[in-house]
């Protein structure tokens, strides 16, 4: 089995038995320092990381460090998922390990309610929002079910299998002329007015709109068929 933890043989010493247990370095602070690095790195990206450090080979000896342990990382800090965190002591003798990590985020996701057929047009029914690490989706996730209403499966889709912006083919949701709901927000405070589109739009997309009530046209953004964002 291959080892997770590699040491650079810059002057690291495996000590013998006769040494006496004050003069090893704990394993414990070198976990808690690669914890602490991962852990700061990933609330800087995310809400309520975790972050799990893999235990250490108990039967790695190496000298105390007389000053702080340094932590350092290779990979991006805010890379979700399996990381590798570097502990290095500069003396008495200088050593480095590598601690394997597992950054977990947990989002509330999209997922199939059942299973989906290719090109089956979303409904409500079809999908609900689950809590999943965002780690274990490296093909990408959606938080709104608004994202997907009314959108078409590229493919077959198992149940409970989170939905990706690639598994969706982008369908017009809002048609030139149609009779959309506008909102509007003013603080807590949820406006809704009658309007009219102007042009085409998939989800996401920016368009002008008339409001029915002023004939004013504003340009607005599709959050759901029917249904367009509007700033007051």
């Amino acid at each position: 089995m291959i080892r997770r933890f590699f040491l650079c043989f810059l002057s690291v010493v495996f000590l013998t038995p006769s040494v006496n247990a004050e003069s090893l370095q704990a394993l414990a602070g070198i976990e808690q320092t690669a914890y602490v690095f991962a852990m700061n790195d990933a609330q800087a990206y995310y809400d309520n990381p975790q972050v799990i450090v893999d235990a250490m080979d108990k039967r790695l000896r190496l000298q105390a460090c007389s000053g702080d342990l340094e932590a350092f990382s290779t990979s991006n800090a805010n890379t979700v998922g399996k990381r590798t965190i570097g502990i290095r002591c500069l003396a008495p003798i200088e050593w480095t390990v590598y601690v394997a990590v597992q950054v977990k985020v947990m989002r509330p996701v999209v997922v199939a309610a059942k299973a989906l057929a290719a090109n089956q047009t979303l409904k409500a029914s079809d999908v609900k929002i689950v809590m999943q690490d965002i780690s274990d989706l490296r093909q990408g996730f959606l938080l709104s079910t608004n994202k997907v209403l009314g959108q078409q499966l590229k493919y077959p889709v198992a149940m409970g299998t989170a939905l990706t912006p690639r598994s969706l083919k982008q369908q017009k949701v809002v048609q030139r002329g149609e009779q959309v709901i506008l909102v509007a927000q003013a603080g807590s405070m949820e406006v809704r007015m009658n309007g009219m589109a102007m042009e085409d739009a998939v989800l996401g997309d920016k368009i002008k709109v008339k409001n029915n009530s002023s004939n004013r046209v504003v340009e607005g953004v599709v959050q759901a068929p029917g249904i367009v964002q509007v700033t007051m």
